[in-house]
């Protein structure tokens, strides 16, 4: 039997935001064995979902780390017999993994490590979403393409799982406030006074985010009164449960947003060194990002460390007064 396979490999949204492709591969190629490739922790995203035959977790900084890794990936690949793959990632060690799989139709974009290596190049189209750069590549296929959306799937021990979390709250928000890239975090004593307003409303406020944003998370929890931290402690599908539950979700320019875009939750963004104009809003009609113009913006695909003028005035510039009212002029 053939094989497709879907390639992306970089952060979590990424593969949030790939996934419309395997609906499309479902559709379009029903009889073949529809094979997602990921990078280790994404594959969490995946494990439920009905258009995804099998996962392969590519461990890129462990077992799979270096040269060795992409022979090991193209390996495994080249025996699943795989005819065509959609390559979002832009990536040279993707484009060489799927190289030596020998795999016979490499679909990538034009834009990016290893464009030498794909037999067809999608033009990369920038104030376009993501999502729709990604169904490009679908296109390229000749699959029909239209109304296919991010998707994650939780099953029912997560919802058991966020039913304990939730047990005995009426009305929950839930604050995202982590990112792998510093400047694209709001301050930390924004996000407190956003969740001291919201919790004298007698809202309680839900923290959220992976292990490595536990001091964040810890810092609003503490002093945000009746927080529940809940950083660290949930998977992504049951992170997508909880944001589907929520009011709404309070967030940076970071995973969460796709995620609770996904799950069909509302989303407010707050956008500081990237724009819009990358592709990477949430997907959802339930979204709101929140930003100021400023000529310095943006100052980088993904954001910095630290902010390169030294002043963050991107994110600094947004107050919490201003948040709270968009947030309510749209909720409410």
């Amino acid at each position: 039997m053939a094989s497709t396979a879907i390639v992306q490999t970089a952060f979590i949204g990424d593969v949030i935001l790939a996934s419309p492709l395997f609906e499309a591969a479902r559709k379009n190629r029903p009889d073949d064995t529809i094979i997602a490739v990921v990078r280790k922790g994404c594959e969490n995203i995946l494990e439920n979902n009905p258009f995804v035959d099998k996962i392969i977790v590519w461990d890129k900084y462990g077992s799979d780390k270096g040269i060795g890794g992409i022979f090991h990936i193209g390996k495994i690949l080249r025996e699943l017999n795989i005819y065509t793959a959609l390559i979002p990632h832009r990536s040279l060690r993707t484009a060489l993994a799927l190289f030596l799989s020998g795999t016979k139709i490499r679909i990538g974009f034009s834009k990016g490590g290893g464009i030498f290596l794909h037999t067809v190049r999608v033009p990369y189209r920038f104030g376009i979403h993501e999502v729709e750069r990604n169904l490009m590549l679908a296109g390229a296929s000749g699959w029909e393409t239209d109304e296919f959306k991010p998707a994650i799937f939780p099953d029912d021990t997560d919802k058991k799982v966020i039913d304990k979390l939730v047990d005995g709250i009426d009305t929950y928000c839930v604050f995202a406030p982590g990112s792998v890239w510093a400047t694209k975090i709001w301050p930390v004593e924004s996000y407190i006074k956003a969740g001291s307003v919201f919790a004298g409303r007698g809202m309680t406020v839900v923290i959220s985010g992976g292990e490595s944003d536990g001091d964040i998370c810890r810092t609003i929890a503490e002093r945000v009164n009746g927080a529940v931290n809940a950083c660290g402690k949930l998977t992504l599908r049951q992170s997508a449960e909880l944001y589907r539950r929520a009011k709404f979700l309070l967030t940076g320019d970071t995973a969460p947003q796709h995620i609770a875009a996904a799950a069909g939750a509302r989303v407010f963004s707050i956008f500081g060194p990237t724009v819009r104009d990358f592709g990477f809003w949430p997907y959802t009609d339930r979204g709101v990002v929140i930003e100021e113009n400023m000529k310095c913006r943006p100052c980088g695909v993904h954001g910095h460390k630290t902010c390169p003028k030294g002043t963050h005035a991107c994110m600094e510039s947004i107050t919490y007064e201003r948040v709270v009212e968009i947030i309510d002029e749209v909720v409410n």
